[in-house]
């Protein structure tokens, strides 16, 4: 009966965790989701239970489970193995987290440090979820607020890993506020719950006054559109040539283009088959091909438009006389091999200016994680658009020189799943970025929670930023979200459709985009303190039990 009253706690914990996230959720939940893992915790810990790292793992992991479960439920569609795996390991890894925090309460530490141990190890899991080879940024804590950006405009200081501690030291007090109503101390209870008020209070106070006085930037308009072609890319997208695609986008963009429009920004793979990229940026390729014709409709249209200056998805690849990278791949009977990349390109009235390709792979899908350990499975690892083995990448972000009626600014163009990444999103703002747009393709989910959560991360770069942002997904959402994170004319999913706004560069650096993840590099700093402190107190406790035995058969 015990065991089944732990599992019950950590259910319950992973219920309240799914009704509090995006995107149908109620984010104000998130401040007593761990109140139950909490409770199991001090069980076990009172206990003196054996093996406290593994029990902590085991009571925790089936309430993760379920959150992970009912949260992304939707990745079945792209990938049933990989959302199994991705269920799984995920609500493992996380559980591994609250099993070290069970064994450093096994230590008997102070108690002082343990809220504290909590904090870091989590948050330290969250930055290794975001930068190792099997990341997956959609179930941190921070962006739970996505929907409601008016409670956390301090993002711009802290970034998605302030939301993430604000949430733990709120949880910590409300669970210590629980139980001093159980020993009936009044003025514990009275100093807890006020400082439980202050803590979720002061900060949204905060922010409602910083969301209702930030002065959003109104100089230098630039004309915008966005495309959404609405490509089934199941059906439609890899049995259509680049030539039908490029003319669908510009029959979606035509309608609202005018004279003033500067940018047209354009999805994730809106021109899919393959293009060899050197031949494109030097303009060298056979322009009669069914692949490169495209192009040549293109400049027809700018030809009328010379002022156009277009950002779209492509799929390129390079060829080497070698195994130039890690990622290349023998190509046909010669001794050549080939990188391929999803790629964000600029393209104006002189051709192709710049590219650039996706750096944040999606595990399993676009890359073979840990290729050193896995690279006997490279040709498992299968690109959504069909292309085997993992994509090639960019070292760094960087910006686009665009020029305009405003002069040369740079515009960044992360792509899909690199939205939900705060510091890397921040880099092409440190590049020089002034606007932002997100190129996206999230129909592989079809109508699905997914698209709706990808799509409110966007928010919360906005204010991590204070960069505006063009989001353009192939079928939906596609939305333009200003620098508080409040979104205009977003379009249905399934639609297709072209939305047409002014834009205003902004040139001011935030103090996230300048530090990045600091909060998290201070969380790693102290975890390892935290497991070192453990370590030696778990030591001196069994030598002080080796001493006392010594002296008690002594006497």
């Amino acid at each position: 009966m015990h065991k089944i009253k732990l599992l019950l706690l950590s259910l319950l914990s992973g219920v309240i965790l799914t009704l509090a996230w995006p995107p149908h959720g109620f984010p104000f939940l998130i401040f007593f989701a761990f109140i139950p893992i909490f409770f199991i915790s001090e069980k076990l810990e009172n206990e003196e239970t054996k093996m406290p790292l593994l029990k902590g793992i085991a009571y925790t992991f089936p309430g993760l489970l379920i959150w992970n479960i009912l949260t992304t439920w939707w990745i079945w569609n792209s990938t049933p193995e990989g959302s199994i795996a991705t269920f799984i390991l995920n609500a493992f890894f996380m559980s591994i987290f609250f099993g070290i925090w069970q064994w450093f309460r096994s230590t008997k530490p102070p108690k002082t440090t343990i809220p504290l141990a909590l904090i870091s190890l989590w948050m330290t899991w969250e930055y290794l979820h975001l930068n190792w080879d099997l990341t997956w940024p959609w179930l941190n804590l921070g962006n739970v607020f996505s929907p409601c950006t008016e409670w956390v405009q301090w993002y711009e200081y802290t970034g998605a890993f302030g939301g993430t501690l604000w949430i733990f030291v709120v949880n910590i007090l409300i669970f210590n506020t629980i139980k001093f109503f159980g020993k009936a101390e009044r003025k514990k209870i009275i100093t807890l719950a006020t400082g439980t008020f202050l803590t979720i209070f002061v900060p949204m106070t905060i922010s409602q006054i910083m969301y209702k006085t930030y002065d959003l930037s109104q100089a230098n308009p630039i004309e915008a559109v966005i495309v959404q072609q609405n490509t089934d890319p199941w059906e439609e997208e890899y049995v259509l040539s680049n030539v039908d695609q490029t003319i669908r986008l510009l029959q979606v963009a035509n309608p609202v283009t005018t004279e003033h429009t500067e940018l047209i920004i354009c999805p994730e793979s809106s021109i899919p088959h393959d293009i060899m990229e050197d031949e494109l940026l030097t303009k060298t390729y056979q322009p009669e091909t069914y692949k490169y014709f495209g192009f040549v409709i293109l400049d027809s249209f700018i030809a009328q438009r010379p002022q156009l200056n277009f950002i779209l998805g492509l799929s390129t690849m390079r060829q080497y006389d070698s195994k130039a990278t890690e990622t290349a791949r023998k190509a046909g009977p010669k001794n050549l091999y080939k990188d391929y990349f999803n790629t964000s390109a600029l393209y104006d009235k002189n051709g192709c200016e710049a590219v650039y390709h996706k750096s944040k792979l999606v595990p399993g899908v676009e890359k073979m994680p840990f290729p050193q350990v896995f690279g006997f499975l490279e040709e498992y690892a299968v690109n959504l658009g069909g292309i085997s083995g993992s994509l090639g990448v960019d070292s760094a972000p960087k910006s686009f020189e665009v020029t305009t009626s405003q002069g040369v600014i740079k515009i960044g163009a992360p792509i899909c799943y690199e939205s939900a990444y705060g510091e890397h999103f921040a880099k092409f703002v440190r590049d020089g970025a002034v606007l932002m747009s997100v190129i996206t393709n999230d129909g592989w989910w079809k109508e699905t929670p997914g698209h709706r959560q990808h799509f409110l991360f966007s928010k919360l770069r906005a204010v991590e930023t204070r960069r505006t942002i063009m989001r353009a997904a192939n079928t939906g959402i596609s939305a333009f979200i200003d620098e508080k994170g409040d979104v205009h004319q977003a379009t249905k999913y399934g639609e297709r459709v072209a939305i047409r706004q002014e834009v205003f560069p902004n040139e001011r650096t935030t103090f996230y985009v300048k530090h990045g993840d600091y909060l998290a590099k201070i969380a790693i700093f102290i975890n390892f303190g935290v497991i070192l402190f453990g370590i030696y107190l778990r030591i001196a406790r069994k030598r002080q039990g080796v001493g006392k035995g010594s002296a008690e058969r002594a006497a």
